[in-house]
């Protein structure tokens, strides 16, 4: 925003020229004549005689207006020469106006012209001509100093303008008549502000605000001393970018041209010395891409054209102090209002925006202290959001609430820690009761506990934290806090499964499972054997087809089953536990036994056969 130029004040001398004094030749025979009147022609007169000595003086006390009151005292010394005169101007009983004299002629005036009790003004003469007056403030500090020419007309006036002490003000006169000024407007010595006059109306005003040497300011007049137009440096780099206009001396019109290309890009139209409308090019590129009305000097409204393709796409509205109300934006450049922001003293409150771009705003966002408090999405436009979030003091969230059923009611709540979720509770079946929690660790889910059955007991449980699984899921399916069944994952798919049916926290069962979740081979326990002691293969099918045993628990497989299309085909066993089969036995696709042959020596062939 730029600050509006004050109006150019008045050229100086104006009060000089209406009060102007009389000159002394003048003043000395009309006191004489007043004093000396006749009773019948005037108010009565005191006379005090002198007394025995011829060196007294001689008073003449007067009521002019016959109110009973002394408003004027002349003294004459002692050979009759006026010497002194006192007048009470007006009328309160005090004298404020003394007039000195020296051989008949006027030497000096001082008065008080505020009535205050102490003189302010000071009026010296020679050969009774006046040639210096001084105004004098409450201090006694002179603040106005007038030289006279020999006609006693004004020839040079200094002005203290601002009680320092010091002149910052000087103007000059020929023959009277004002001519030029200089102003120090910081009082360091330097004049920097220089006025031209013709006929006592100002035509020309140079400025140097910054003192740099170079004129940065250029005020010219019309023919009744008004300004006219002016020019301005107001970036301090030596050229004018800033044109005023003025009528009536009051300014009409301001423009800029920032980049000095010859083409204005700001233009302010003003009305009763204050902005109606602007006009800006924001990006120097020839076209107004920003346009501001103004109520009272206040701006009102302004649209903008933020991509500079010609068409505007920002829209806002100001309250009656000048600050942001409301702001509509098309941040897609579409010819859609699709962001609505709202405000409160210029502070922003809440933002509306339309993220699908289908006219309605299904995000809105709640601000305090310019900082997210709280943000809802109502994304089936029912009125009803079905997401809302919660923020803390420091924009971060806190807490988020989700319809997912859209019955405008949360059923699934999450809570974060310094912006990064902690935990989610869920009720799934929407009966009001939780039966879904997760829990995360540094942002990251690590456990996940449910009720599936929905009966208030957390059976399952699923961690996401375990090294080399992407998931581990365990049940209790009895509700004794200890797990029957776990399931391993990698990347989604299940690599690996457990089962402890009796409950003493060992495996009865374990199933291998390949990459893309084939069942591999399983281990379980034979024969209470307090371990697993029989491990199956499997093909393609997940049918059996080998199976291997370890029947004495000494660790090392000592029977082998074989199997076709999950029918048991045949047996070998090592019963010397040297590492190779000694028995042999074939099944029919009966599986009824049909051969049987013995390794008696323990050779690796055969000795007897069995039908």
């Amino acid at each position: 925003m730029h600050v509006w130029p004050a109006r150019i004040p008045p050229f100086p001398g104006t009060v000089l020229r209406n009060r102007r004094l009389l000159p002394a030749a003048a003043v000395f025979p009309l006191l004489m004549l007043l004093a000396f009147l006749p009773a019948s022609g005037c108010p009565a007169a005191t006379v005090v005689q002198p007394g025995a000595s011829s060196t007294e003086e001689r008073q003449i006390r007067h009521d002019t207006d016959g109110d009973g009151k002394i408003d004027r005292i002349t003294v004459f010394d002692s050979k009759g020469g006026m010497k002194k005169l006192a007048v009470d101007s007006n009328r309160d009983g005090i004298m404020d106006r003394f007039q000195y004299y020296r051989n008949g002629r006027i030497t000096r005036i001082e008065q008080d012209t505020n009535f205050d009790g102490t003189i302010d003004c000071r009026d010296y003469f020679t050969a009774g001509k006046r040639k210096r007056q001084e105004r004098t403030n409450k201090k006694q500090q002179v603040y106005r100093l007038v030289l006279f020419d020999e006609k006693e007309r004004p020839s040079l006036i200094q002005e203290d303008t601002t009680g320092s002490g010091s002149f910052d003000t000087v103007h000059y006169f020929t023959n009277g008549l004002l001519t030029s000024s200089t102003r120090d407007t910081d009082e360091n010595g330097k004049v920097n502000v220089w006025q031209r006059y013709s006929d006592g109306k100002p035509v020309e005003q140079k400025t140097d605000s910054d003192e740099d040497g170079r004129i940065d300011g250029i005020v010219r007049y019309d023919r009744e001393g008004l300004p006219e137009t002016s020019r301005h440096d107001l970036d301090g780099d030596g050229k004018m970018e800033c044109f005023r206009h003025y009528r009536n001396g009051e300014l009409v019109q301001q423009e800029e041209d920032t980049n000095l290309d010859g083409i204005m890009d700001s233009v302010i139209i003003f009305r009763d010395n204050q902005p109606i409308e602007q006009k800006t090019d924001s990006n120097l590129d020839g076209r107004f891409d920003t346009f501001t009305t103004f109520r009272k000097g206040i701006p009102l409204t302004r649209n903008r054209d933020t991509n500079h393709d010609g068409k505007l796409d920002s829209f806002t509205t100001f309250d009656a102090s000048g600050q942001v109300k409301e702001r509509k934006k098309d941040t897609r450049y579409c010819g859609q209002i699709d962001r609505i922001e709202s405000f409160a003293q210029g502070v922003p409150v809440r933002v509306q925006y339309d993220t699908d771009g289908d006219g309605f705003p299904e995000t809105v966002t709640y601000l305090k202290n310019r900082k997210m408090d709280r943000q809802t999405r109502d994304e089936n436009r029912d009125g009803k959001p079905e997401i809302t979030i919660f923020f803390d003091k420091e924009g971060q969230r806190q807490r988020i609430e989700i319809d997912t059923d859209f019955d405008g009611r949360p059923d699934c709540w999450q809570k974060y820690d310094h912006g990064q979720i902690s935990s989610q509770e869920q009720d799934e079946n929407k009966d009001g009761r939780v039966d879904l929690k997760i829990f995360f660790k540094k942002g990251k889910k690590v456990r996940l506990v449910q009720d599936r059955d929905h009966d208030g007991y957390f059976e399952i449980t699923e961690w996401f934290d375990k090294p080399e699984w992407s998931m581990v899921m365990e049940q209790d399916v009895n509700r004794d806090s200890k797990a029957e069944y776990r399931f391993f994952y990698k990347d989604g798919v299940l690599r690996l499964k457990e089962v402890d049916e009796n409950g003493d926290n060992r495996p009865d069962l374990r199933e291998h499972y390949s990459k893309d979740g084939r069942l591999l081979t399983s281990e379980e326990e034979d024969g209470n054997a307090n371990r697993l002691n029989i491990v199956w293969f499997y093909n393609a099918a997940e049918e059996p087809v080998r199976a291997e045993k370890d029947t004495d628990n000494d660790g090392r497989t000592d029977t082998w089953f074989f199997y076709e299309q999950g029918r048991l085909t045949a047996v070998e066993e090592d019963s010397n536990r040297d590492g190779r089969p000694d028995l042999w036995e074939r099944y029919d696709e009966t599986e009824t036994l049909t051969r049987r042959e013995r390794d008696l020596d323990f050779d690796g062939r055969p000795d007897l056969v069995e039908p």
